[in-house]
């Protein structure tokens, strides 16, 4: 019989007359003498898995990431902030309203209005505030909206000032006019310096020259509505007698056939309906607002004269960028876009507080551009034309002066929907203020300005990020 195996160790071996050796515990490591301290069992830490290394890797990476970039955006918008903040803390004249911009901005192509409005309250909307300044908002919900308000408002301020056309401003039925008048018999005067226009987007800055040029180019009076012609009624073939080819059995049909008297009581009860469904829906359009066509086309600048009105300079200007993709494809531009929104922040805090600080400069020309067009600003005649001989003047822009106003922010067009920028032939006739180029007259061109943040206070501002220099507002606090 076998004898059975022992597993283990072998016991050390006792010499005669000596102690046994001592129960010695194994060498433990702090942690685990904390856990037995505190009566946990004694854990042993190990790596986990694969699969929960690569779920922990990558979300870990996304959340540092955008912690990062929120915080260095946080920073960023509070440079621009801390540098235009001494603004809001300068006094104001009495009876003296605060300065005012106008703040221009629709709907990217393919998208709604609230996508606009929430790029403007997280990037734009902070430094305006910091600065004290206050806006008036000309917003587009669909194409060419923003193309008709500005014109509008152009026009508008041609007929207050007494030329001579279109309908007259009834003081008592225009709230702004009565508006303007309550404050000018109190007292309250406007701010006297400079104001200016920010246009959010190229899709909106598009909009934004053509309603300048309708305003300042265009006539007062909307242009005539196209005549439709009447439709010739088809002439019986009996020479002068009803056709009653259509109805046979209502011509064999007597009067008062009981079928008769069934057609006609449901005539009678149709008619009633029909006529409310049609009163509904005019209804229905005469409360939304048309939008109006142009007043002059592209084709006419040349040939027209700028108002007499028109100012030698128009008031500043500045674009936002507002970058916008859409389509499943297009998912990791969006996701790295949305990590990397410091940059943006930065760019349109620039943007913003350049217009804060009030400072501009006239828009540059391409190299084909002649240097003699900002000196005949005043001039009717045009000063290059727009374009050659052999090209169609719809589809061309000026080809003999360009204008930095037709490059700002080109790139984003690319981006747009595809329904924008791949048309339909039928529709290609028409006029698209965002589909079709830019088309400047060099009058109007030249008379535009853009502000510009001085090298000196991006300077100051990149001092302020760095802690290097404090904020204006912050140097009175400290001596108050």
């Amino acid at each position: 019989m076998a004898e059975p195996t022992q597993s283990g160790p072998p016991a050390p071996e006792v010499k005669p007359g000596s102690a046994p050796p001592p129960n010695v515990p194994p060498q433990l490591s702090k942690a685990q003498h904390a856990f037995r301290a505190m009566g946990l069992p004694n854990f042993r830490f190990k790596l986990p898995s694969r699969n929960w290394m690569i779920f922990l890797g990558i979300t870990g990476s996304w959340t540092a990431a955008l912690l990062y970039d929120r915080r260095e955006k946080r920073l960023a918008q509070e440079k621009w902030v801390n540098l235009v903040s001494h603004l809001a803390a300068e006094p104001l004249p009495p009876q003296t309203m605060a300065r005012k911009v106008t703040v221009v901005l629709s709907s990217p192509p393919g998208d709604g209005i609230l996508t606009a409005r929430e790029h403007f309250h997280e990037y734009v909307k902070p430094i305006l505030v910091g600065a004290g300044l206050d806006w008036d908002v000309i917003e587009g919900r669909k194409e060419g909206d923003v193309r008709a308000g500005i014109a509008e408002k152009i026009r508008k301020v041609r007929k207050l000032v007494g030329e001579k056309g279109g309908e007259s401003i009834d003081p008592e039925g225009d709230a702004e006019v009565m508006i303007a008048q309550m404050r000018a018999k109190s007292g309250i005067r406007a701010w006297p310096g400079v104001g200016g226009d920010l246009v959010v987007g190229r899709h909106s800055w598009k909009e934004y020259v053509r309603g300048l040029h309708e305003g300042w180019l265009g006539p007062l009076d909307p242009p005539p509505e196209p005549m439709s012609e009447p439709v010739p009624e088809p002439e019986s073939p009996s020479g002068g007698e009803p056709d009653t080819t259509t109805a046979p059995f209502a011509a064999d049909q007597p009067a008062d056939s009981p079928d008769a008297a069934k057609d006609a009581s449901a005539n009678a009860t149709d008619a009633p309906a029909a006529e409310e469904e049609k009163k509904k829906e005019e209804d229905a359009a005469a409360k939304k607002p048309k939008q109006p066509p142009p007043f002059i086309s592209t084709i006419s600048y040349p040939t027209a004269s700028p108002a007499p009105s028109c100012p030698y300079e128009l008031p500043p200007s500045t674009i936002i960028p507002f970058p916008h993709i859409l389509g499943f494809l297009n998912t990791p531009t969006r996701m790295y876009r949305f990590l990397t929104r410091r940059h943006l922040a930065d760019d349109v805090g620039r943007e913003t507080a350049a217009i804060a600080m009030g400072a501009y400069r006239l828009f540059d020309q391409g190299p084909s551009g002649s240097s003699t067009a900002a000196a005949e600003m005043g001039s009717d005649s045009p000063v290059a034309s727009f374009v050659s001989s052999d090209e169609d003047p719809a589809l061309s822009p000026s080809n003999a002066t360009q204008w930095e106003q037709q490059n700002i922010l080109d790139k984003e067009e690319k981006e747009w929907h595809k329904s924008v920028r791949q048309r339909p032939e039928e529709d290609k006739e028409k006029e698209s203020v965002w589909a079709d180029p830019m088309v400047l007259d060099p009058r109007i061109a030249a008379r535009m300005r853009r502000f510009a943040l001085d090298a000196e206070e991006e300077a100051r501002a990149e001092r302020i990020r760095s802690g290097a220099e404090k904020a204006r507002g912050a140097e009175r606090t400290d001596e108050e």
